[in-house]
């Protein structure tokens, strides 16, 4: 149970203008950059998240810090993103810490027209835990995914995705991976400074016939220009008693120069 509960714990943290536009250069449809709140997927400025994730079930626990970076490239069209945890928790029966699996994200804008947009990108873990608990099991994987975006308002902004997560080698007695997630992002902007946030999503695990997974909801603010807060309280679900956790809550800064 606990080594299933790390591996489906760390599973949850996808044209006419083109012709004018090219699929990599300035584009007018793209969002102003005097949106700092890191909330449009859109949106691909420089970005510097620190968050803290607490996730719970019964008596096993997972605690982790992540510095996230990320720097666009082509006119903002392209963003290239690294991320560093590090975490603490008792899922393997003692209470370990370490270095999580680091990360490296690819995301690309490809169509863009009024209110609306496509992002494709890639999501990467790499095998670097020094702690069993805060990793994938010994296995490197690789998300495609793809996510349209629209602005069904001023302040709504409403963008469905979907990804397939798959692992590519690893140590000997890695755990293989084959998850299809769907999800929706829905956000509103109640000020020019407040955004009240949900990404449900449910994991289809194909490699041993499971489904599962969580829903929460966040509220930030923009403390300052360029710093935003947010908080999220989340809780797991899953078929047949298969949930991830029981509930968790993340806490995170954000910075857009």
């Amino acid at each position: 149970m606990r080594r299933r509960f790390a591996i489906v714990l760390l599973i949850l943290g996808l044209a006419t203008p083109s012709a004018a536009q090219g699929l990599f250069g300035a584009s007018p449809q793209q969002p102003p950059t005097d949106d700092r709140t890191g909330t449009n997927p859109l949106n691909l400025q420089q970005q510097i998240d620190v968050s803290n994730t607490y996730v719970e079930l019964d008596t096993l626990f997972l605690n982790s810090t992540t510095y996230r970076h990320a720097v666009p490239l082509f006119h903002r069209r392209v963003r290239l993103a690294g991320l560093l945890p590090i975490g603490i928790s008792n899922l393997t029966g003692t209470t370990e810490t370490g270095l999580g699996d680091v990360g490296a994200d690819v995301e690309w804008t490809p169509w863009l027209a009024t209110g609306s947009g496509l992002v494709a990108g890639l999501r990467t873990t790499w095998n670097t835990a020094t702690a069993e608990s805060v990793g994938y099991g010994g296995t490197h994987t690789l998300m495609p995914y793809a996510q349209y975006v629209r602005q069904i308002s001023p302040r709504v902004l409403l963008a469905p995705f979907f990804g397939y997560r798959f692992g590519i080698g690893g140590d000997d007695f890695a755990p293989a991976y084959k998850d299809s997630l769907v999800g929706v992002m829905v956000v509103w902007r109640a000020t020019d400074r407040t955004w009240i946030a949900t990404t449900p999503q449910v994991v289809f695990d194909l490699e041993h016939d499971r489904t599962y997974g969580d829903v929460g909801g966040e509220v930030g603010y923009m403390l300052l220009t360029h710093l935003g807060a947010y908080v999220r309280p989340t809780m797991g679900f899953g078929r047949n008693g298969e949930k991830p956790y029981s509930w968790g809550i993340v806490f995170g800064v954000r910075i857009v120069p």
